[in-house]
Formats: structure tokens, sequence, C-alpha cells
């Protein structure tokens, strides 16, 4: 398994930040918030994770963890939270 780190730099501007979140349609990644508080994209055809670090997050009831930044993080497909 390859673990990979995405840091996202403090200084995002929250005026433009989105709330952005994982589009799961037959996409084959899953989004997890471990025990050790790091969030993780997984892409579950290849056992590939990347740790996202730095990003403001949430839990939203429809659709699970929410990633917040001016643009989507760089790894799996992500879409606007429309309930946004």
């Amino acid at each position: 398994m390859r673990v990979c780190r995405a840091d996202h730099a403090e200084d995002t501007d929250m005026s433009t930040a989105k709330w952005w979140v994982l589009d799961q349609r037959e996409s084959g990644f899953a989004l997890e918030h471990r025990p050790s508080g790091d969030l993780v994209l997984m892409n579950t055809a290849t056992s590939e994770e990347h740790v996202l670090h730095g990003y403001v997050w949430k839990h939203c009831p429809h659709f699970g963890l929410q990633i917040q930044s001016e643009g989507p993080p760089p790894y799996g497909p992500w879409v606007e939270n429309p309930e946004e």
C-alpha cells in the first residue's frame, strides 16, 4: 500500500472557500477520518491512500465528510456541496 501526503496551505481565504464533497458515484474513492485525526482519501481499486493535511472539514448528513478549500483537493473526484 502506498501512502501519499497532500499538504494544503493554512492561509486559505475563507471568503472564497467552498465546501467540497467526494463524488462517490462509481468513483472507486472513499474518504475516511481515522482515529489518529488524519483525513485519508483511498482509491479502493489500487489501495493507494492520500493523507489530506491542513484542510478544514466537517461532517454533513447526506455526503459524510466534506472539505473546505478554494478549490478541490488534488486527488479524487470532488464536487461542490450543493447544500452549502
